[in-house]
């Protein structure tokens, strides 16, 4: 018996480190993934964001650089546009 053993424990001891390996690979696919998820989540919030912002700039820009008439159309259009209809 004790035969069998001292020929079979090298045998398991592989297979047991090899189901380890693969085990923790599994493990750290999943939490990997998992972060990702919730990275994109936090990238597309941030792209929302910085599209907002980008628009606001152009409207700026815009403002800064057209002549004091149209300037002033705009700002009545823009208040006319969030006053509730009445």
């Amino acid at each position: 018996m004790e035969g069998v053993i001292a020929v079979a424990a090298p045998f398991v001891m592989v297979v047991a480190i090899v189901y380890l390996i693969q085990n923790g690979k599994l493990r750290r696919a999943q939490l990997l993934s998992r972060g990702s998820q919730q990275d994109e989540a936090i990238v597309g919030a941030m792209q929302q964001q910085i599209d907002k912002l980008t628009a606001r700039v152009q409207v700026l820009e815009r403002l800064v650089t057209d002549d004091d008439r149209r300037l002033s159309r705009e700002i009545d259009g823009l208040r006319n546009r969030d006053r509730p209809p009445a």
